[in-house]
């Protein structure tokens, strides 16, 4: 076998474990661990684009390397990589198709917004191109190219260099997302406040009940929580009221939205953090004369590490009679 195909068969390997061996391995790794999860249309589209890029790969590689033909090729693979990432983590898409993923924890499920890093990716794709764009400049204007050969040399090792350690960083700030991610929760605590506003004392109709719930934020990462926008759906589990007309089981009792927080600071735990729910007129009375259990689904919209984040939980708490 010539020496050039072999040379491409080589980088075709490597270009292989880059884009499709790594990645379902680690892919494997996490969804097997229960932190992320990954939907076969994505894992599709990454070997799509990976086998193409192995194509690719191949094909530059049988040209010698300071070759026109070889390096218009690299210039082009550095945008295809480039805008392949892009793409991945949803530069193109703002309806949550990609750049979303998944995030499972024993207290919450998280989805996250990597948009902000796939511009990153981009630029260290750009940075990469350059290189490849200044080699085909070399070539092509030999004579005629305005810099010393020490210095262009110089500048394509920068480049090179550059998109490299951007590369790097970035799946490092990846990596301490995942991880990151894993040491926040939020934990609701049993213990309410809660006010009874009386309208006419001889019917509860126009009677509101304001409670006062508190809860607990455990951001044990590196990465403060900012601009926090939480909404809250209250439900019944299940309830003493024996007719199940004024306090049925598994029904929506009331609902908080948009409340805001400024900043969950890093490495910290908050505790009795004060969030204030209004329950449906229909179901004071209910409330008043009877117990029950009751779940609060909480969808919590913020931004982390220049991330967005969506997170969701359930959590549980008691209710006892006024009366």
């Amino acid at each position: 076998m010539p020496h050039f195909y072999k040379k491409g068969l080589l980088y075709a390997g490597i270009t292989f474990g880059i884009y499709i061996g790594f990645p379902l391995v680690l892919f494997s790794i996490l969804s097997d661990l229960n932190i992320i999860h990954f939907s076969s249309t994505f894992i599709s589209t990454m070997m799509v684009f990976g086998a193409i890029a192995i194509i690719i790969s191949f094909t530059k590689n049988i040209f010698p390397s300071d070759s026109l033909t070889h390096n218009l090729i690299g210039l082009g693979t550095a945008f295809y990589s480039g805008f392949y990432l892009f793409y991945l983590f949803g530069g193109f898409n703002t309806n949550g198709t990609f750049g979303n993923y998944y995030i499972h924890s024993e207290n919450l499920d998280a989805l996250l917004g990597l948009q902000t890093i796939a511009l990153l990716m981009l630029l260290a794709a750009l940075i990469n191109a350059s290189y490849y764009g200044l080699k085909c400049l070399e070539i092509r204007y030999r004579r005629e190219f305005l810099l010393s050969p020490k210095s262009r040399v110089r500048i394509r090792h920068f480049f090179r260099g550059g998109a490299f350690i951007l590369y790097c960083l970035l799946l490092v700030f990846i990596l301490s997302i995942i991880l990151n991610g894993l040491r926040l929760s939020f934990q609701m605590q049993e213990q309410y406040d809660y006010a009874w506003e009386i309208g006419n004392p001889i019917t509860y109709d126009d009677d509101r009940i304001l409670i006062t719930a508190y809860f607990n934020v455990y951001n044990l990462g590196w990465y403060s929580i900012q601009d926090i926008s939480l909404n809250i759906e209250i439900y019944t589990v299940n309830t003493t009221d024996a007719t199940q007309l004024f306090l049925p089981n598994n029904t929506k009792i009331g609902e908080v939205n948009n409340v805001h927080y400024a900043e969950f600071a890093a490495s910290q735990t908050l505790h009795n953090v004060s969030l204030p729910l209004e329950i449906i007129p229909d179901y004071v009375t209910g409330l008043i004369f009877n117990n029950a259990s009751i779940s609060l689904r909480i969808s919590l919209t913020c931004s982390y590490a220049s991330i967005s984040l969506i997170l969701h939980t359930i959590a549980y708490t008691h209710w006892f009679n006024l009366i």
